[in-house]
């Protein structure tokens, strides 16, 4: 009997594991498909539907001319306007505004005498990241809108017009969803290969597996493929499903985009057999991927940039596959990545893959010992 009949019997074995359980099935496929709609369109930093109270005591143009861009605003879902700043107040301690403004009665006055006009701001301190952004909004409004009545008062300096290569309307989740590629496949690809060896200890069938007429590399790679399959399989119905469920672009090359995928699940698979081999029970198991996984997620770059991160922290970023299968995934979906510059990304994680498995290997030779 070949090597390679008896790798294809053992793959067989784990597969049908993997597949012929309904609950597993459901988890893989169906749960993950539902996780990358919702958490693609939830998780974003901008903050939209913003509701704003105002107590307006100015019945002049410039009033009306804040108001109205203030209500022409993308941002800005509903204006409410409030009697009194106690009544403002209220509003904002009941949550039914995030912000509240108090335009005094003689702003378009202020104007008028050439003056600087000031506006009265309260903020909702119990949200105070959405609160600053929101701070940042309105501050811009009243910019232009004084720009806008006073001309003359602008800066006298070469107008600037901004053009965002790539994602020409900062749509947030042309960066959300690309990224949940990487996030949602290492959770896939890890909660399957952590359980392989695991498994065989808690089921007491670990000692028929070393009885079994196979070289360890044989084993080990037999058990790879339903994790390296089913990470390959999703993350591949992702790069198709995001396209058809929102508008982001794909603009790169599906046989790129392919091959970084079979790297990344390939490296992320080693690291979980390599934790596998270790656990004593599928507990175990778990707990061990969860605490690779965190770290992983944190210096990928997906929550902050990796830019910002001390030099040691980006250095230590440079082996972790995430980082460099975002890059990718964000390249070839709003760049066009070339091959060329997809490369250096993509044996990063190829190394990982290798040294990773080779850690595998030495840790099942040396527990069946």
């Amino acid at each position: 009997m070949s090597w390679w009949t008896r790798v294809k019997a053992m793959a067989l074995k784990e597969l049908k594991v993997v597949l012929l359980d309904r609950r597993v099935l459901t988890t893989l496929v169906i749960s993950p498909i539902v996780q990358l709609i919702l958490f693609g369109f939830a998780t974003t930093l901008e903050v939209r539907n913003i509701d704003i109270g105002v107590v307006n005591r100015d019945n002049g143009v410039a009033s009306e001319q804040f108001l109205s861009a203030l209500a022409g605003s993308r941002n800005v879902r509903d204006i409410a306007f409030y009697p009194s700043e106690a009544a403002l107040r209220e509003g904002i301690e009941q949550r039914e505004i995030l912000a509240g403004l108090v335009i005094p009665p003689d702003l378009s006055a202020q104007y008028v005498r050439r003056e600087t006009a000031e506006m009265g701001l309260l903020l909702d301190g119990r949200r105070i990241n959405a609160a600053q952004i929101v701070a940042g909004y309105l501050a811009d409004i009243a910019n232009d809108t004084g720009t806008m009545l006073r001309p003359e008062s602008a800066h006298p300096e070469p107008e600037v017009v901004a053009r965002h290569w790539w994602n020409p309307n900062l749509e947030y989740r042309w960066f959300t969803l690309p990224g949940m590629i990487t996030l949602i496949t290492t959770v896939i690809v890890l909660s399957v290969s952590v359980q392989a060896i695991a498994r065989e200890r808690e089921f007491g069938t670990y000692d028929e597996l070393m009885a079994l007429p196979m070289r360890h590399w044989e084993i080990l790679l037999g058990k790879c493929v339903p994790a390296f399959c089913v990470g390959l399989f999703n993350s591949g119905l992702y790069v198709l499903i995001i396209p058809l469920v929102s508008d982001v672009p794909f603009n790169g090359s599906l046989l790129v985009m392919l091959a970084a995928l079979a790297s990344f699940s390939l490296a992320i698979t080693g690291i979980g057999l390599a934790i596998s081999t270790v656990s004593q029970n599928q507990q175990q198991a778990f707990l061990g991927g969860f605490l690779v996984i965190v770290p992983m997620m944190l210096l990928s770059g997906y929550a902050s940039p990796v830019d910002g991160m001390p030099q040691w922290l980006q250095l230590v970023s440079r082996i972790d596959p995430l980082s460099h299968m975002l890059t990718i995934c964000h390249g070839l979906f709003l760049k066009g990545l070339p091959p060329a510059l997809a490369w250096p990304h993509i044996w990063p994680m190829l190394s990982v893959a290798l040294i990773a498995l080779g850690a595998a290997l030495g840790l099942l030779r040396l527990r069946s010992d």
